[in-house]
C-alpha cells in the first residue's frame, strides 16, 4: 500500500511550514547559546588570567619590598626610586593600578586582598 503526500493540500502545506519553522527556530536557538556560551567562557578565561597577572604583580612588588629592606638592613639607602627612575628612563612605564591595595578596593570588601 501506497501513501502520497498531496502538496497542493493546505493542511500538508500548513504543516511542513510548521516544521520548516520548528527547525529553524530551534537551530536559530542553538547557534545563539553556542555563541553566548562562547562569549562567558573567554570572558571567565580573561578573568582568571587578570587575577593571575594581579597576584604576579603582588609577587613583584613584595620582591621589591624585601630588596629595599635588605639595603635598609645594611644601612644603605633602598634605592627603589633611583631604580624605578632608571626603569622609565629606559622607555618603561608602570601605572600603578594593580597594588595589592587597589586590586581590594576594586574587588570589593571580602575578596581577594582585603582584610575587611
Amino acid at each position: 500500500m501506497q501513501t502520497y503526500l498531496h502538496w497542493s493540500d493546505p493542511a500538508v502545506q500548513a504543516a511542513i511550514i510548521s516544521a520548516v519553522g520548528s527547525i529553524l527556530t530551534s537551530t536559530i536557538a542553538a547557534i545563539c547559546a553556542a555563541i553566548l556560551g562562547k562569549q562567558i567562557a573567554g570572558r571567565k578565561r580573561l578573568r582568571e588570567k587578570l587575577l593571575i597577572a594581579q597576584d604576579d604583580i603582588e609577587f613583584l612588588l613584595l620582591v621589591e619590598q624585601a630588596h629595599c629592606e635588605i639595603h635598609q638592613e645594611r644601612g644603605e639607602a633602598s634605592r627603589k626610586l633611583n631604580v624605578r627612575k632608571g626603569v622609565k628612563e629606559q622607555g618603561f612605564s608602570w601605572s600603578g593600578k594593580f597594588t595589592p591595595g587597589r586590586v581590594a578596593y576594586n574587588d570589593g570588601p571580602g575578596r581577594r586582598f582585603s582584610k575587611g
